[in-house]
């Protein structure tokens, strides 16, 4: 899976659940964590739903560390890249 595709997968995710972002275009500098405007809840959500897609596990001390899209993006080609 290229990082366009990953990036294509979680961009739609965040669009389909955080009001607000459906018209935003969303880069890989673009902040999608709590400050972004995500109660913990759905940020929690998000990081849940990720994991499942892509059927990976990141561990929670990453997740906080993470700010823009093109974090979460690294995250997962990093945890995609073990299950080779």
């Amino acid at each position: 899976m290229t990082r366009e595709e990953i990036g294509n997968k979680i961009i739609e995710l965040i669009k389909a659940n955080q009001p607000g972002f459906e018209k935003i275009e969303i880069k890989e500098d673009t902040r999608i964590n709590m400050e972004a405007g995500f109660d913990s809840m759905t940020f929690v959500y998000i990081m849940c739903k990720i994991e499942s897609i892509f059927d990976i596990s990141i561990p929670k001390r990453r997740w906080e560390k993470m700010m823009t899209l093109g974090d979460v993006i690294d995250a997962v080609e990093k945890e995609l890249g073990k299950k080779k």
